[in-house]
């Protein structure tokens, strides 16, 4: 019974894991509008601005980005971590909250999948 449980529990663990990860991050260049030492947020795929939402950029923990469109409704966009010595983690709530994706420091994810539709707040050097 109790092998059975610890297997279940394993299993769960591993489960959450695996789910917990956004799609891994591609080093690139860094695109050409995001400045050093910024997290940049496209509304597009690739790096990508559309009229009426240019690209939005921060440069510090931010415990609220929900003001910002790019931040809120990441699913279909684009980010970009060209931070000067850090590597960030993006939070899928307020405060740091809810599930957490890192971001390596000189690479961004080209396309955000339906696992990640807000980015909620911020933190750098966390890991």
């Amino acid at each position: 019974m109790a092998r059975r449980l610890f297997a279940a529990l394993a299993v769960a663990a591993g489960l959450a894991a695996t789910t917990a990860v956004a799609a891994p991050a591609a080093q690139a260049s860094a695109p050409s509008d995001c400045p050093s030492t910024a997290l940049c947020a496209y509304w597009g795929a690739n790096y990508t601005s559309i009229s009426g939402h240019p690209m939005e950029k921060v440069f510090q923990d931010n415990d609220d980005l929900t003001m910002y469109p790019n931040f809120y409704y990441s699913q279909g966009g684009s980010l970009y971590n060209h931070g000067a010595s850090c590597n960030v983690t993006v939070y899928t709530a307020k405060y740091g909250g809810g599930t957490p994706y890192n971001l390596n420091r000189g690479t961004g994810w080209a396309s955000i999948g339906s696992n990640l539709p807000h980015i909620e707040s911020n933190r750098w050097c966390q890991y």
